[in-house]
Formats: structure tokens, C-alpha cells, sequence
């Protein structure tokens, strides 16, 4: 691990306003003076850091509320949601500071080969590029020593600036030539300001993060933006629109001392460049430890000197790259968008923390999250506004990256809010839809199930699960009666009680296992362990708790035993069932029966059957989830009745808006004898008379060799709304 060394001086602020005063302030701000006049620039100025400021406190908030780790905005924003959201965002977030290496480094070459010419660019470049690798490699602590020297050159060199002036100007550059989109120019501009993650990034070096970010960021962030107002008025004052464009070094010429100002220039993208040399791969080595990114064994090490080496490497190669493909400009708004889709990430975390009120969150740095809400808008609106097509491809490569590791299923343990902002949105909607009025029209089934032996009930869960796919709910539950606890409890002896307790949790983790299969499938599904007198008691003990929830069962399910010394126990639960407003469905289970290959139902209806709704629905949902067919069947008592029979059956075909294939038949003769002669299909579904007729269902199930469904409605569903 690397080691705690360095404090909010040296630690933050220092890199945090090497950063800011950088390239773009010594050869890009007289430039967007100058393209966009003085007004212009600071707007400019002020929008950057308006996002950068809510992005510091934002940062600052959060900081003080969790143990920050390695890896900077990356660490906060996986701690907040997630791995999966973290790497996502960890990787573009990593990937720009390597360029920013580039970025700083062009910068650095421009001015070199502005006081010699005659040395080739990509010979400067290469040479800063091998110097920055061996001293990021060999001591993060020498690469930030080296910064007191680069800070006293600066500010050296703006004492030169300031002293400076232009005695041929005509007067102030209010107005600039126009040439370029005011968000093109804002978009070169942007990544001076984005310095303020350099300081963060070496999160897991500092002594004390929690106070050192929040002080050296927001510290860094104030100085810098006096020090940009006030050069924008100068420049402005001390030459035209049309030489601050076309001389991109003037701030060299008009200054006091020329050599000064030059000094400057090359120590502050100098050691910009450094910072973000020794703070990327601190990024990279964070995602390692995590194992989000390939070859996460060896970015996750470090050297006998505590400095990430592989990531350094790596880190080298992507800035040698961009230094021999891009352009100054090119970079800067390359540059732009992804530290906004970061600072946007940033602001969006404490926004939603503060926002679902968990108790966790309690930063000793508060913040108005109108703050963090500023920020995010802000970065999203800017996003935009500079490039809307590259905006879209960076959040589809996000999106692209979180699926990725999502379906790695990363096994590591992060703490995060994902599942808490889930929690929030879910209640919000809740507290929405439980001050509307129910619809027959959005019935959706939602089984209560009673598992009276979860050996028995396995092998129908495939059946379970094709009746309420893809969105309905399960809950499972199970009777412990009391007379059982004799056995453990011994009066006065509280070991008996706690073996007790421990046996129904066992009872529950069991019966939660039993239903991982249908978990796997997407479903959602809740279980529970009751303790009661007996099945009728706990079973309404049940219904009547769930009843007050905010998502109520609406069907209960029943499997029907063999045994018919149990008939009177289940005749009295489905009749509490039914007294309490609950749908119910009795399967009658056949063996052999498997779901996978399973094509037609048969759909029995009788004429005015208060049943009609709950049949149909259910079974056009195992037809839907089977790709199968549908086959209304309805017994006539005579062959006279069969015409009108079919008439009512393909009326009410089309009534219910069936599925085309959908077939139709009556069957003449009565119930019991015809349907010994039923037409083959997989599960026969029937209508459930008023007085439950126990003996019935198993009789139907035997007669036409499937599984039967007995189903009676609850007057809440609706197939033809």
C-alpha cells in the first residue's frame, strides 16, 4: 500500500493550483480574449468556475463522510454507487489524466520552440516525456518537492506580467473577432480549471484527506480564478483582438521580463504535466485493487519505493501516444468532456445522497444540495452545448463500460447507496400510485403461496414462475406451528429460546434457497417464515399483513395435496383467502410435468361464470410465456346447444381480444363424462365453484392426465379492460 506522507499544502494545494496555472492561462487565455472579448472571457471564467467550485464542495462533502481510499473521484463515486458505476467512470476519468500528461507537455514544447526554433517539437516532447517517467517512477515525494520551486517561478513570472504593458494599445478589447462558437472556446478553455482532481487523486497518500481536500481544493480553486479575472483585464487592456489570436506567446512579449514570464510558462506545464503524472496512475492503481480493469494484478502493485511502477508505465505509453497524434486544440476539448461527465458524477453522488435522507450520510463539511444540483446540471448543460454528438458517444461509452462490468458480477465488497436510491425512488412512486385509485385494468399477478413442504413444492416453481413472468411478484411463506416449540423451549432457560429463534431463521434461509431458480429468472420475490397455531391461522395472519403493504399479494396459490385428511384445513384457508379480497388458484399437481416443451391450454369456461377474468388472464400469460396456444373449450348439454355455444365462445374471443391462433370447441355431454375425452394439451385451466370442491380438482387432474387449475376470481381483475 502506498504510504500516508503528504499534507494540504503539499499534498493538494500545491498540485491542485500547479495545475490551474498552466498552459491555458500563459497561451490560451489571451487567445479566447481575444475570440471572444473581454465580457466574453469572463463569463467564460465565471461559468468554469461556478461548476469547479460546486464540483470542490461537492467533493469536500462527501470526503468528510467516508473513508475516502485510493483513486480520488474514483473512490468517491464507487463508494457511493457502486463498483460497476465507479469503474465506468474510473476508466475515461483515468484515461484523461493520462492525456493531460500529453496536453501539458505539448504546452511545455510550444514555448521551448518559441525561444528555440531551431530544436525540432517532437524531439522536446519526447525528451520531457522520458524526464516526467523517471521521476514520477522513482519518488512521488521529489516530483512534488520539485513544485515550491515551479510556484516561486510562477508567481515570479506574473509579478513580470503585471508590470508589463503595451504602449501602442488603443484602449480595451471589449469585443472579440467572433471567429470561433462562443462553447468551442470554452471547450479550449475548460481544462485549465479541471486541476482540481490532482490534489484528490492522491487520496490514499495523504495523512488526513478528510481535512486536507477539502482546504487545498477550494483554496486552489479561489486563487486561480483572481489570478485568470485578473489576466483576462490585462490582456484585454494591452492588445487587440487580432493579436491576441494570431499570437498565442504574447503574453511574452508584453511582459516586463521576457526571460521571467518564459520561465514560468515551462515550469507550470512542466510540473502540470508531472502532477498528473504521478496522480493518474493513483487512478489506475485504485481500479487494480479492485480487479475492474485487465491486468488488475499488476496495476494493484507497487515498488519497494511505494509507487504504482506498472501503472506508471502504462500511464507513460498513453501520453507518448497522444503526444504523437493530437493537437494542443484537440486535446483540450478531448479533455473537456470527459472531466465533465466526471464532475457531473461527482455532483450527482452528493446530490442524491443528500436527497434520500439515509442516516449515514452526515458530512462535517455541509453543503445546500441546490449545490451539488447546480454542479451536475451545469456539467450536463455544458456537455452539450460544446458538443452534443460527442456528449451522446461519451455517455454511450459509460453506459457501455457499466454493462461490462455489470456482467462481470465483480465479487469484491464495496459499500454503496445504489440499493438505497432504488429504496427512494421505489417509495416516492409508492407514495404516488397509493394515493390513486385502482384499475382492474392494471392487475398483474402477484402469488401468496403457501408452502406446506418445500420437497413437494419444487418441482411446480417452473409452472409458478410461467403464470407471473416477466413482472409479476412471489411471496412465498411458511407456517411454523407452535406446538413444535415444545421441543426447544424448556421455562426459564434462555438458550432453549435462542436455539428457537435459530431454527426459524434456519427455516427461513432454507425456504429463501429453495427459490433461487426463480430468482435467477429476474422475478421478484420475497419469503417468510410465520410463526401460528396452525396453517388457517397463519395463513391470516399473513394475508392480513400484507394487505396494508404498498404492494399487496393479489392471488393466492394453493398446491393441492394428496392427502384428503387435510381437505377441511385447505377448504378453510382458501375461503379466508377469498373473504379477504385475494384471487385464488388451486393447482393440482401431475406427474410427469415440465414447462420447457409445453404448448397448448386448454381454457374451460362456462357461460356467466364469475370466474371468466382470472381464467383467461392466467392463461394467457403461460400461453405468452410458453409460445404456445390457447384453446377455449365449453360443454354444451345438448347438441341444440352447441351452435350457440360457439357463437358465445368466438364473441367472446374477440370480447377479450385473444390471440389470433386462438382456438375454439364445445365438447357435448355432461361435465364429469366429457372430460374423460378432453382434447390433449398441457394444463387444463378451470372455473372454482363458490363451496371448493376439493374432491373435484383431483378427479379433473386424474381424468384429463395434466395438471389442472381451479381459479376463482376476486373481482379485482379484468381480462377485457
Amino acid at each position: 500500500m502506498p504510504l500516508k506522507r503528504f499534507g494540504t499544502f503539499e499534498g493538494v494545494f500545491t498540485p491542485c493550483l500547479l495545475s490551474i496555472l498552466g498552459v491555458i492561462m500563459y497561451l490560451r487565455l489571451g487567445w479566447v480574449v481575444g475570440q471572444v472579448g473581454l465580457w466574453g472571457t469572463v463569463l467564460i471564467i465565471a461559468l468554469s468556475h461556478i461548476v469547479t467550485l460546486a464540483t470542490a464542495l461537492a467533493m469536500s462533502s462527501i470526503v468528510t463522510n467516508i473513508r475516502i481510499g485510493s483513486g480520488g473521484a474514483y473512490s468517491i463515486i464507487t463508494k457511493s454507487l457502486g463498483i460497476e458505476v465507479g469503474g465506468a467512470i474510473g476508466i475515461p476519468l483515468y484515461l484523461s489524466q493520462a492525456i493531460s500528461v500529453a496536453f501539458y507537455i505539448t504546452g511545455f514544447s510550444e514555448c521551448w520552440i518559441s525561444v528555440f526554433p531551431q530544436h525540432p517539437l517532437l524531439a522536446v516532447s519526447l525528451s520531457l516525456w522520458g524526464f516526467l517517467l523517471v521521476v514520477s517512477y522513482f519518488s512521488a515525494k521529489l516530483a512534488f518537492r520539485i513544485q515550491y520551486g515551479v510556484m516561486t517561478i510562477i508567481g515570479i513570472s506574473l509579478f513580470s506580467v503585471f508590470l508589463g504593458h503595451n504602449a501602442s494599445s488603443a484602449g480595451w478589447n471589449f469585443d472579440g473577432l467572433g471567429a470561433e462558437n462562443f462553447w468551442s472556446v470554452f471547450a479550449i478553455f475548460f481544462p485549465a480549471v479541471t486541476g482540481i482532481l490532482a490534489g484528490a487523486s492522491m487520496s490514499g497518500e495523504l495523512i488526513d484527506p478528510k481535512e486536507s481536500i477539502p482546504r487545498g481544493t477550494i483554496g486552489a480553486i479561489l486563487v486561480g480564478f483572481v489570478i485568470y479575472t485578473a489576466l483576462s483585464f490585462w490582456f484585454a487592456s494591452n492588445a487587440s483582438a487580432n493579436a491576441l489570436v494570431e499570437n498565442t506567446s504574447i503574453i511574452i512579449d508584453l511582459s516586463r521580463w521576457r526571460w521571467i514570464v518564459i520561465a514560468g510558462i515551462m515550469g507550470a506545464t512542466f510540473s502540470s504535466a508531472l502532477n498528473m503524472f504521478v496522480s493518474s496512475p493513483r487512478t489506475l492503481f485504485a481500479m487494480g485493487q479492485k480487479s475492474i480493469v485487465p491486468f488488475s494484478s499488476s496495476f494493484s502493485q507497487v515498488n519497494r519505493r511505494g509507487e504504482p511502477s506498472s501503472a506508471i508505465f502504462l500511464t507513460a505509453l498513453i501520453a507518448l501516444l497522444t503526444v504523437l497524434l493530437s493537437s494542443l486544440n484537440e486535446v483540450a476539448t478531448l479533455l473537456t468532456m470527459i472531466f465533465l461527465i466526471t464532475y457531473g458524477m461527482i455532483n450527482l453522488v452528493v446530490f442524491i445522497e443528500h436527497s434520500i435522507g439515509i442516516a449515514s450520510f452526515r458530512p462535517s463539511f455541509r453543503v445546500s444540495r441546490i449545490i451539488p444540483f447546480i454542479g451536475a446540471v451545469g456539467c450536463v448543460t455544458f456537455m452539450f452545448l460544446i458538443n452534443i454528438k460527442f456528449s451522446l458517444a461519451a455517455i454511450a461509452v459509460i453506459a457501455a463500460a457499466y454493462i461490462f462490468l455489470l456482467r462481470r458480477e465483480i465479487k469484491t465488497y464495496s459499500p454503496n447507496i445504489s440499493s438505497g436510491i432504488l429504496i427512494y425512488i421505489a417509495e416516492q412512486m409508492a407514495k404516488i400510485a397509493a394515493k390513486l385509485p385502482y384499475y382492474p385494468k392494471i392487475w398483474k399477478p402477484n402469488l401468496l403461496i403457501l408452502v406446506e413442504d418445500k420437497k413437494s413444492s419444487a418441482p411446480v416453481n417452473g409452472l409458478i414462475s410461467d403464470i407471473v413472468r416477466p413482472n409479476g411478484r412471489l411471496i412465498f411463506f411458511y407456517v411454523l406451528k407452535r406446538e413444535e416449540k415444545k421441543t426447544f423451549v424448556v421455562p426459564g432457560v434462555m438458550k432453549a429460546e435462542q436455539a428457537w429463534v435459530e431454527y426459524k431463521d434456519s427455516l427461513d434461509r432454507n425456504l429463501s434457497s429453495s427459490v433461487d431458480a426463480l430468482k435467477e429468472e429476474g422475478l421478484l420475490i420475497e419469503t417468510t417464515v410465520v410463526e401460528a397455531e396452525n396453517l388457517r391461522e397463519g395463513t391470516q395472519a399473513v394475508i392480513q399483513t400484507l394487505k396494508g403493504m404498498y404492494f399487496p399479494p393479489n392471488t393466492f396459490f394453493y398446491l393441492l395435496s394428496d392427502d384428503e385428511k387435510k381437505d377441511e384445513t385447505a377448504r378453510g384457508i382458501l375461503k379466508q383467502a377469498f373473504l379477504e379480497g385475494l384471487g385464488v388458484i388451486v393447482l393440482k399437481y401431475h406427474d410427469p410435468f415440465d414447462t420447457k416443451d409445453k404448448r397448448i391450454v386448454n381454457l374451460w369456461i362456462r357461460k356467466e361464470s364469475p370466474n371468466t377474468d382470472l381464467s383467461i388472464l392466467t392463461a394467457l400469460q403461460l400461453g405468452k410465456n410458453w409460445d404456445g396456444q390457447i384453446r377455449l373449450i365449453q360443454v354444451a348439454g345438448s347438441i341444440e346447444e352447441q351452435t350457440d355455444s360457439l357463437d358465445y365462445l368466438r364473441r367472446l374471443k374477440g370480447l377479450m381480444r385473444l390471440p389470433f391462433e386462438t382456438r375454439v370447441e364445445v365438447l357435448v355431454g355432461k361435465f364429469r363424462n366429457v372430460i374423460q375425452n378432453a382434447p390433449q394439451a398441457d394444463i387444463n385451466i378451470f372455473g372454482m365453484p363458490e363451496e371448493p370442491d376439493l374432491n373435484l380438482i383431483r378427479t379433473a387432474s386424474s381424468a384429463v392426465r395434466t395438471p389442472v387449475l381451479f381459479l376463482r376470481d376476486s373481482k379485482h381483475e379484468s381480462a377485457i379492460a
